[in-house]
């Protein structure tokens, strides 16, 4: 349980930290957006290394790798839609999507910052696997803020989505167990 808890921080933790996004005054249209990010190191014993990839329409764009706990910076042309994916061996894959279309908006804040945690793949047995290989954020400009942040209802629902799952599984796994001891109970 322990290890559940502590995936649905790091998910949720993406939400909180995009919410003290950087400021920059643009008053006007972005010629690009800069996405910065931080992979937050949960383990000391860990090699610190992980690739971070920028994808456009399934074609690789830019690939880098990184230390986690180490900032990171993409810059991304405005009107176009974006992949970053983190890939770290034993962890899940972690995918955020980017939508950088402006339309006419004067945007006040065209920088983007977060950070995250992976989640090992020991603890995604316990998680929806419908739901482990969406995006566990999309970015796109608000056109009431004009700023350039996470859809927070989405990651909210993302991880609602995958702790939902985790209950029944437990509910499962005691019914099991009960039943499994019931029935050894009755040959005794």
């Amino acid at each position: 349980m322990k290890n559940i808890l502590k995936t649905l921080t790091a998910i949720i933790s993406f939400t909180l930290a995009t919410n003290n996004a950087m400021a920059k005054n643009v008053k006007s249209q972005p010629q690009e957006f800069v996405v910065n990010g931080i992979i937050v190191k949960t383990n000391n014993k860990l090699d610190s290394k992980c690739k971070i990839e920028l994808f456009n329409e399934n074609q690789l764009v830019n690939e880098t790798i990184v230390k986690m706990d180490k900032p990171f910076e993409f810059k991304l042309q405005k009107n176009v839609w974006y992949t970053i994916r983190v890939t770290k061996e034993g962890f899940l894959p972690l995918t955020i999507s980017f939508n950088t279309e402006v339309g006419n908006e004067k945007i006040i804040n065209n920088v983007f910052y977060f950070e995250t945690e992976l989640i090992e793949l020991i603890d995604a047995k316990f998680l929806n696997p419908d739901l482990i290989d969406f995006p566990v954020g999309v970015v796109s400009v608000n056109k009431e803020t004009k700023k350039f942040e996470a859809r927070d209802v989405y990651t909210n629902n993302y991880a609602t989505g995958l702790h939902k799952t985790i209950e029944k599984k437990q509910a499962d796994i005691a019914k099991a167990y009960v039943s499994k001891r019931e029935m050894c109970d009755d040959t005794v």
